[in-house]
């Protein structure tokens, strides 16, 4: 029993901490920062890497104190399964990332944090 237990225990930390499921789809996605990421430098761009190609239609980040923090982003119109976008430059604080995208006929949409130290 101990050994089932402990099996169990290793399979659930061996699971990509990175994952975020998209609401509406079961895909998940990679992200660099990673969510809930503390970072000692500031990023120049946020990489969102999907399981399936989508279209990647709205990037929404929110700086400390919940302002809006401006993205150079134009919506896509082929599918793809990695998209870079530039960030600007950003100082220490929390932060939060709002995405929207479609793909194989269903919308998809997920949030992701990460604070600079």
């Amino acid at each position: 029993m101990k050994k089932l237990i402990l099996a169990a225990a290793l399979a659930l930390s061996a699971a990509p901490a990175w994952a975020q499921e998209a609401h509406g789809d079961s895909a998940e996605i990679v992200s660099v920062p990673a969510d809930d990421a503390v970072l000692a430098a500031a990023p120049a761009a946020l990489s969102l890497s999907f399981e399936h190609a989508v279209v990647l239609t709205e990037i929404q980040v929110h700086g400390p104190g919940h302002t809006a923090i401006p993205v150079t982003f134009t919506a896509a119109t082929a599918a793809a399964s990695t998209y870079s976008i530039p960030l600007p430059a950003l100082s220490s604080g929390a932060y939060e990332v709002h995405w929207r995208a479609t793909g194989d006929g269903h919308a998809m949409e997920g949030t992701l944090h990460f604070t600079i130290q």
